[in-house]
């Protein structure tokens, strides 16, 4: 079986509804200027061809101002379950995020039941015409391609092949860069509709004959596209050295292409260095013309002395065996990448190999981290960067244990290598384990050295830099350092460079849940609200992020005291986040226990019960029992017990909080678990022990920056009480005063305590 017959397959990475529903054989009625298709309105109709129609398409529901370019796909019958895989599916492809290559805004369905997707809508003219009308020399056409090798050869890096690569797809902006469009749609077929999955006059020749394809495929397609651009109205043919790149380049067999688009680029590279290009295979004397072109005294200098010329020679023939060295390695490495797709991810899931695993994907993936390794024995940076992909995988899977195994693995393999920004996203993942396994300072320490090494530049953005300083933010709201974390969010969105819509709405996600946390409620609803608006724009509104960036304006809603509000926002996306991840999640552990929190604040005791005991299960799964973050919602687990009238539930699980009370060495998990005790005894009547809990919740609780975060004003109402129930008027009088003045950091929750607190301390402060 092929390798893309492998990629479609219901086991495989390419298996999705996007993919397979994109490719049927009935075409999608017209639209007409003013209809509706989901939250776009048709403007004009921009082209049509043999994968559907094409219209402008602009935003009609006046969230905000976006024009994109609206494509409806064949239609056919599908599965029940189809909507579900194509809304994944449309995802996937909108995590493809590079300034040359155009991105998915939205996708869905029509009213009728027709498949469309909608893409960032590019202004331009298509390349070959954009060089025909600029009369640009040689040199300016070669340049300008330069960015389309360099979105192909990103997607390549993530599994992802164009298949249509033709003028019409690379359209040059207002600014002068290239812009790719339609990756990764166009040519994804089944063979039954090979036919109509991509423009015959760019195809490839296994394209054509119905074989399989890969990335040499889109090799070829660049080769035809280089072709085309040279001589659109060119007053010359193509130079040598060019007319040996695209033969190349468009050789009739795959393996003698360039091996990777990386090849290819590299190669033009050389031509606009003016350095001997591989295809020309030229002798010395040629070799002599390009040295002479790059440095003309320098080889006229060289001229008078006939030792100088032999050395040269004898130089020029080292560079040329070091080429094809590196040739060499490059096509063993496209080989073996090659092999382990087939062989050790795909093919583990092949039932017509015999090997068919039923197992869930994370543990293949798992199972791909150990066979990595010796599938890319001689190649140890291929082996680290794959391995790295894999981790961040399985961790967005909730498998951090495994994830953290990869991470390791991956910094072993590259840190003897020459590439610091591979070692450096190894090690950013691994940092990025240790947060989500609640190992916040461990992960500092990776995250200052990552910073020193690779500091943000906004005038030079890229994507590891800019993952580094989200996970700086991040982890400062980990350490309960909530003022840092929203400093460090609202100084990169200040100066987001060129960051995309997905990106964005990530930084401005957590802005939000840190603004919260500080109490400036009014600014994280809007921060919440503008990442919800980037999330839908990047992957839709149905997708998970988009549902974790309406939990965070839940979270706002809350803390400006709409708790009915907050609570039915949240739950609602709690659920479709469930239904994504299943309970036995960090995240949504996570997101359950806060969604108790909410419902304590709003004082459904009942609710908050009933959601908490179910993030704390879901955390003794996740992270173990003796995990600080366990035993912190484990007291806030009896607190909502207590609140319900069942305190004869509550008493064993305090018993069980307190004999773990010193594994808790996390700040925020130390207030929670000592207001809950604080609270228990106070309830109980025993003042002494109550007090002694609310102090040691005071302490940390009344640090800069947290005291909204954990409630102090909350925590000064039980301390007064239990003071006062004690009988001890001084203490009582000083700890009402506290209350009094704590009133700036009130989170607005509804408690009991807080209404006895109010009418208990006009008494004593009279």
């Amino acid at each position: 079986m092929s390798l893309r017959d492998r990629l479609l397959e219901p086991q495989g990475p390419l298996r999705g509804a996007l993919f397979g529903e994109l490719l049927r054989e009935r075409f999608a009625p017209e639209l007409r200027p003013g209809d509706r298709v989901g939250a776009w309105r048709i403007v004009r109709e921009l082209g049509r061809g043999g994968m559907g129609l094409v219209y402008l398409a602009e935003r009609g529901d006046g969230e905000f101002e976006q024009r994109v370019a609206l494509k409806l796909l064949p239609d056919a019958a599908t599965s029940p379950d189809s909507e579900a895989l194509f809304r994944r599916e449309r995802q996937f492809l909108a995590g493809l995020s590079h300034p040359n290559i155009a991105r998915l805004a939205d996708g869905g369905r029509t009213d009728g039941g027709h498949l469309w997707f909608a893409m960032e809508y590019v202004e331009g003219l298509p390349i070959d015409r954009h060089a025909r009308a600029h009369a640009l020399d040689e040199r300016a056409r070669v340049a300008l391609l330069l960015p389309v090798l360099e979105a192909v050869e990103f997607a390549h890096g993530r599994l992802l092949i164009h298949r249509d690569i033709k003028p019409d797809n690379v359209l040059i902006d207002a600014r002068g860069q290239a812009r790719l469009l339609d990756f990764g749609i166009a040519g994804l077929a089944h063979d039954g509709d090979a036919a109509a999955a991509f423009t015959p006059d760019f195809a490839s020749p296994e394209q054509r004959d119905g074989r399989a394809v890969g990335t040499a495929s889109d090799v070829w397609q660049l080769g035809r596209l280089l072709d085309a651009v040279l001589r659109a109205d060119a007053r010359a043919a193509p130079s040598p050295d060019l007319r040996a790149i695209v033969a190349i380049a468009m050789d009739e067999e795959p393996g003698a292409r360039y091996p990777t688009a990386t090849a290819l680029k590299n190669e033009l590279l050389r031509y606009l260095q003016r350095r001997p290009v591989r295809a020309r295979r030229g002798g010395p004397l040629y070799r002599l013309r390009r040295l002479a072109q790059r440095h003309p005294l320098g080889v006229a200098s060289a001229a008078l002395s006939a030792l100088s010329l032999l050395l040269m020679a004898g130089a020029f023939m080292l560079h040329s065996a070091a080429e094809q060295r590196r040739l060499a390695q490059a096509r063993d490495e496209t080989a073996a990448i090659n092999r382990f797709l087939s062989e050790d991810i795909l093919g583990a899931s092949d039932p017509f190999a015999g090997s068919g695993d039923a197992r869930p994907i994370a543990a293949q993936l798992e199972d791909g981290v150990q066979r990595a390794q010796a599938r890319f024995r001689d190649h140890p940076g291929v082996a680290g960067q794959v391995v790295v992909a894999l981790g961040e995988s399985l961790l967005a899977r909730g498998r951090y244990d495994a994830a953290a195994a990869a991470a390791d693995r991956a910094v072993a393999l590259l840190a003897p290598g020459p590439d610091p920004r591979a070692l450096a996203q190894a090690r950013l993942l691994r940092a990025t384990v240790d947060m989500y396994r609640g190992l916040p300072e461990r992960a500092q320490d990776a995250l200052d050295r990552l910073r020193a090494r690779f500091p943000y530049r906004a005038d030079a953005p890229s994507p590891l830099e800019w993952r580094i300083e989200l996970a700086r933010g991040w982890n400062a709201m980990l350490r309960s350092r909530f003022g840092e974390c929203a400093d460090i969010y609202a100084g990169l969105l200040a100066r987001p460079g060129a960051a995309a819509a997905g990106d964005l709405s990530d930084a401005y996600n957590n802005l939000s849940l840190c603004q919260v946390a500080t109490g400036d409620a009014a600014n994280g609803l809007r921060s919440g609200e503008r990442a919800e608006r980037l999330a839908i724009a990047a992957y839709g509104p149905r997708s998970g992020n988009a549902a974790v960036a309406r939990i965070r304006v839940a979270v706002a809603l809350s803390a400006l005291g709409r708790h009915r509000e907050a609570t039915a926002r949240f739950r609602g996306e709690l659920e479709a986040l469930l239904g994504l991840l299943g309970e036995d999640h960090g995240t949504t552990a996570t997101y359950m226990d806060h969604l108790g929190l909410l419902y304590l604040c709003a004082g459904d005791n009942a609710d908050a019960a009933r959601w908490t005991a179910r993030g704390l299960h879901a955390r003794q799964r996740v992270f173990g029992p003796r995990h600080p973050w366990t035993i912190g919602v484990q007291a806030q687990y009896a607190v909502a017990l207590l609140r319900e009238g069942r305190a004869d539930l509550a008493r064993p699980v305090v018993a069980e909080v307190e004999r773990r009370q010193a594994l808790v060495d996390e700040p925020g998990s130390q207030v929670a678990m000592y207001r809950g005790l604080g609270e228990w005894y106070l309830r109980e009547g025993q003042w002494q022990r109550s007090i002694r809990y609310y102090r040691a919740a005071r302490s940390l609780a009344s640090r800069p920056g947290m005291q909204v975060r954990w409630n102090l004003h909350g925590i000064d109402a039980g301390l007064a009480l239990a003071n006062s129930r004690a009988g001890d008027a001084a203490q009582a009088r000083e700890a009402y005063a506290r209350y009094a003045r704590s009133a700036a950091y009130d989170n607005r929750c509804v408690s009991d305590l807080r209404e006895q607190a109010d009418a208990d301390g006009r008494r004593y402060l009279r």
